[in-house]
């Protein structure tokens, strides 16, 4: 019987990141993360992550609902500073539409 290290039994603990939600993205959405610079991108692509994995109400994600005459937008923050706006498709369709800042 071996010993196991703290990192061994961390991932041995960890389950599988099941996603809750397929996410697709808008033609501008596409354009906009391919414009950024590697390192903001690498921000939003956790976000995303955590979007799709943990869900819409995650925390750190500090999600807003902008409603509009014809649909409601949701915003969401991959950072203090960035944030991104979405819809749903349909129950486990996420659309991302626009990235900005605050």
């Amino acid at each position: 019987m071996g010993v196991s290290t703290k990192k061994q039994m961390k991932q041995e603990r960890a389950p599988p990141s099941i996603p809750l939600f397929s996410l697709q993205f808008t033609h501008k959405a596409q354009k906009q993360l391919k414009s950024l610079s590697p390192q903001v991108r690498q921000q939003y692509q956790k976000a995303f992550h955590l979007l799709s994995t943990q869900g819409t109400h995650y925390r750190s994600l500090r999600t807003h609902r902008y409603q509009q005459k014809k649909s409601t937008i949701w915003g969401s923050s991959a950072s203090m500073f960035l944030r991104f706006y979405w819809k749903y498709q349909d129950s486990s369709v996420i659309l991302i539409i626009f990235l900005g800042s605050h």
